[in-house]
């Protein structure tokens, strides 16, 4: 792009017929200096993300438009962004639960603008409009931007030649915040009890009636699932055996958890009564947000990890490269610890609280490799919810089952003090 052939002052007034914009809590400003061309020809500008709620700002220079773009097509993509504004608030709203916003989420045009059938802003703006096309393109820039952080740590702690291994290691995980005030709640929740279809018996294990742990509706959790491994609607519903005392042996006893889905076409679904005897959670209202996650120290996925010295000669005196990849885990994501919980999440990768726990799957399965275990689901203890003594319910599905929807393949692991 020669300097010539973009008018910066209308792109400008152009950005300012949309900002300031506002989702719920969130409003996005332009700051000073406004809209700045670099050396290359990019467009670069500078915005300020303020959270309403909480009181908190976020200023960022963010790319607008990459260098090598024609005038018309640079104008073409402004404007649309701009006219985009609400829908791409509310995307980064969905997606963080209007916690932790950066304006760099905002920052699509890498993405976007490698389509080369999109030329004019009605084109473009059908894309950003589309809630499955932004959904890619934002998990796209969550992706590189993840990526950018692991190689930056690799490389501070020396562990440059083990960053691709590690980068393809990452999953998307799904947070689970408290739902905040003023939000419109939704069937997503944990613990309280199940929307069934009238007259649906209450799940039982070995004749005790188990405790409902969680309600997801997929409908919400679908704009954080960046993978697409579950259900784009309906509800997952997962049951515990909480007080039987029955040991979670699935092949003496049975499962101990059980996850069930009520299809997104059923209607007629009420909150249903508890049977006599059944123990029953607090109801927490939750939203899903978005959480990278990489597997924790003690997992089975960094023993193929090539090249990588964890020990060194002496088991007892753990090599430099050892502490180094300790540093990097707790920067990328920390371990549990009761100053970080509660921690609930779907997806992604479980936090023990004891040992591995993808090694009690091959209770379950043994002829399934424990890599090939999928957490579905995490939930963690609460002051007023407790799971025994201060502990967290893993539920581990099968990759092969999750991507078929067969939820019967599920099991559970309990680990507490």
């Amino acid at each position: 792009m020669r300097e010539q052939d973009v008018n910066v002052e209308a792109l400008e007034a152009l950005l300012r017929t949309g900002l300031p914009a506002k989702h719920e809590q969130a409003r996005l400003e332009l700051a000073e200096p406004g809209l700045v061309r670099a050396s290359d020809g990019s467009l670069g500008v500078r915005l300020r993300l303020h959270n309403e709620d909480t009181g908190e700002s976020a200023e960022q220079a963010v790319q607008l438009v990459p260098a090598g773009q024609t005038p018309e097509r640079t104008h073409a993509y402004v404007q649309a962004w701009v006219q985009s504004l609400p829908s791409l608030l509310a995307c980064v709203v969905g997606r963080t639960g209007g916690w932790s916003m950066t304006p760099g989420m905002l920052e699509f045009s890498q993405v976007a603008l490698k389509d080369d059938e999109a030329q004019a802003a009605p084109q473009f703006l059908e894309r950003f409009t589309d809630p499955r096309t932004l959904q890619t393109w934002v998990a796209a820039v969550d992706s590189a931007n993840d990526e950018h952080w692991i190689r930056a740590v690799c490389q501070d702690l020396r562990l440059g030649q083990h960053a691709d291994a590690l980068v393809a290691l990452r999953r998307p995980g799904i947070g689970l915040a408290p739902r905040r005030d003023g939000v419109t709640a939704g069937r997503t929740h944990l613990g309280g009890l199940p929307d069934l279809p009238p007259g649906a018996l209450w799940p039982h294990r070995r004749n005790h009636p188990m405790t409902l742990l969680a309600q997801f509706d997929l409908a919400e959790t679908n704009r954080c699932d960046d993978e697409r491994l579950l259900p784009p609607a309906g509800l997952l519903q997962i049951f515990a055996d909480l007080g039987s005392g029955i040991a979670w042996d699935d092949t003496a006893h049975g499962p101990g958890v059980l996850v069930m889905t009520q299809p997104p076409q059923a209607r007629d679904l009420i909150a249903a009564e508890p049977p006599a005897g059944a123990e029953t959670l607090p109801h927490r209202a939750v939203i899903p947000v978005v959480d990278p996650t990489l597997p924790p120290l003690e997992s089975p996925f960094y023993n193929d990890l090539t090249g990588l010295d964890l020990t060194g000669d002496d088991p007892t005196h753990p090599s430099e490269e050892f502490a180094a990849f300790i540093e990097f885990l707790n920067e990328f994501h920390p371990p549990l610890n009761d100053d970080d919980r509660p921690r609930h999440r779907l997806l992604g990768y479980a936090d023990p609280l004891q040992d591995d726990p993808w090694r009690h799957c091959a209770t379950a399965e043994p002829s399934t490799p424990p890599t090939q275990w999928q957490l579905l689901a995490q939930i963690d203890s609460e002051p007023d919810a407790q799971l025994g003594d201060n502990g967290l319910v893993y539920i581990f599905i099968p990759r092969d089952a999750l991507d078929a929807g067969d939820f019967t393949r599920s099991h559970g692991v309990w680990q507490m003090h």
